[in-house]
């Protein structure tokens, strides 16, 4: 059995890691490839990695390039990773008889780019249940990434791409009256306005962004991390909080893809509601300290294995490949 995951980003966050963790593991039970662009081969390693300059979702010319390698290499499955890669796998399907699985990362309004997949997976359930030949199978902890924390007297962070859907503009307007540092670390569209926002808020001592800190650089600061705040107004994992749990960070964050079944319901607050995020906080952040989150981590680490979801994504390769011969 030949895999392929196609990734369409030009940026090394939580879909790529997502995929490089899965085929490291899967590797030991078929050949696993990744097609992904230059921007983030390198991270990589240890993996089957070809560089393709994906461009457009709708260009014909890339749809031809993949299917020519995927015939090359003999192929089996293309496991197409986020929207944009899902389109170009609609096209490959068309035009050839591999199958194609697709993973949804995030909220989508509707799924009419996954209709007619093979297969499609669902990083939280209601992804899953909303979509044609959906499985649930959620992001993971990955042990490996466990460092030991050296103390959690750096800033509290927030992570992720600077975009509108994170909702860093909420989380920078409910820290008015929180006397803590802040990180938001992730490069995007809006660095430009959320950096006027904290000026205009007169926050710029206690709010930093961080936009050219890389996975490994990120792991460190996890180390010495007082908590994480995801502030999304829709989210697929995130991958984020289960990596903050797993070094055993204090999460607080909105209702949104599994947060809630990661987290207490007092940890919890309205997605795009600035002022239930400012609430959480104002009553939260003081109280970081006394969250348990060694006994939270254990209540769920056996559910959010990257193992179990190696697992489940094997079996739908080869119930796949059963059908069609």
């Amino acid at each position: 059995m030949k895999i392929a995951h196609l990734i369409s980003s030009q940026i090394f966050a939580g879909i790529e890691q997502h995929v490089y963790e899965l085929t490291s593991l899967m590797s030991n039970e078929s050949e696993q490839f990744i097609i992904c662009d230059e921007e983030i081969h390198h991270y990589m390693v240890g993996v089957k990695t070809t560089s393709l300059d994906i461009g457009s979702r709708y260009s014909l010319l890339n749809t031809y390039k993949i299917i020519k390698f995927l015939k090359k290499n003999n192929i089996s499955i293309l496991h197409c990773h986020g929207a944009k890669a899902s389109i170009i796998g609609k096209g490959v399907k068309i035009f050839s008889s591999v199958k194609v699985v697709c993973t949804i990362h995030g909220h989508k309004k509707n799924s009419v780019d996954f209709k007619n997949m093979d297969a499609v997976i669902g990083v939280n359930k209601l992804l899953a249940e909303n979509t044609p030949n959906g499985t649930f199978i959620p992001n993971w902890f990955n042990p490996s990434h466990e460092g030991e924390r050296s103390s959690r007297t750096g800033p509290i962070l927030a992570i992720g791409r600077l975009e509108k859907v994170k909702g860093f503009d909420q989380l920078i307007k409910s820290w008015i009256n929180i006397n803590q540092h802040l990180e938001i670390i992730g490069p995007g569209p809006e660095e430009e306005m959320l950096n006027q926002l904290i000026q205009d808020l007169n926050l710029s001592e206690r709010i930093k962004i961080v936009t050219n800190c890389n996975y490994t650089s990120i792991e460190e600061k996890y180390k010495t991390a007082s908590g994480l705040i995801v502030s999304s107004l829709r989210e697929g994992g995130p991958r984020v909080a289960l990596e903050a749990i797993n070094h055993e960070i204090p999460v607080l964050g909105t209702r949104v893809g599994i947060i809630p079944e990661l987290i207490p319901n007092e940890c919890l607050s309205e997605p795009g509601n600035q002022k239930s995020l400012q609430i959480l906080l104002e009553e939260m952040v003081p109280m970081l300290d006394q969250l348990n989150m060694k006994g939270i981590k254990a209540a769920l680490i056996e559910s959010y294995s990257v193992a179990s979801a190696a697992k489940k994504t094997m079996e739908i390769y080869e119930t796949l490949l059963k059908a069609s011969s």
